[in-house]
């Protein structure tokens, strides 16, 4: 089994953890989002990453893969058993991935992935904005939605995993949930960065960015 995408990727992030917990080996090829390879596309047609392999079975977008993992793979189970409490998982594990995203990304752009990796002026005004306007919002209705201990339902699920993995990348940039504003919202990162497969899988990470900063 491969999974095709860049570790600092918040969508890889999160497909390679449920991998993890799951128990499942692969081997992490490093892809680009929007590559124009010709086979990566054939397996992505809208360049996005993730695409896991499995022999020769793809599919690519994060939730769609982990999803298939769960199905294929149905223990240790990373969505609820209980339809309602499912169809939340899913629902945050979608606000995780959309606008959530989108937010923090740009603190990761402009404040680590432009001067660092692409050697470009960092955009400040667009960065503070992120920080100051976009993100809150988003951090206070998590606020509102982490309980204040253990996992959203339980046992550890992909929607974990879905609404930290943002904040883990604008961490890169500098940015820290404010705990005296979001306490409960920051203990959970807390508790969800310390999952074995989360730190396994993000000491691979900063490997990596180790050795594109090196390169």
């Amino acid at each position: 089994m491969k999974l095709l995408g860049v570790p600092l990727s918040p969508f890889v992030r999160k497909a390679a953890v449920i991998l993890k917990i799951k128990g499942i080996a692969y081997e992490q090829e490093p892809v680009m989002p929007g590559s124009t390879a010709e086979e990566f596309r054939a397996m992505s047609p809208l360049g996005k990453i993730p695409v896991l392999v499995d022999g020769d079975f793809s599919l690519a977008d994060s939730s769609a893969i982990c999803e298939y993992l769960d199905e294929k793979y149905p223990e240790p189970a990373v969505m609820p058993a209980e339809p309602q409490l499912r169809a939340r998982a899913r629902f945050l594990e979608e606000y995780g991935d959309s606008k959530f995203i989108e937010a923090a990304a740009i603190i990761f752009i402009e404040k680590f992935a432009n001067p660092t990796l692409f050697g470009k002026e960092t955009d400040q005004a667009r960065a503070d904005n992120a920080e100051s306007e976009l993100l809150p919002p988003f951090l206070d209705y998590l606020e509102s939605q982490v309980p204040p201990e253990g996992y959203l339902f339980g046992n550890f699920c992909t929607a974990d995993i879905s609404i930290v993995t943002p904040i883990f990348n604008a961490a890169y940039g500098g940015f820290e949930v404010d705990a005296s504003r979001w306490p409960r919202y920051a203990a959970f990162v807390q508790r969800v960065a310390e999952h074995p497969a989360v730190a396994e899988v993000r000491d691979g990470e900063h490997q990596f960015m180790a050795q594109m900063q090196g390169g």
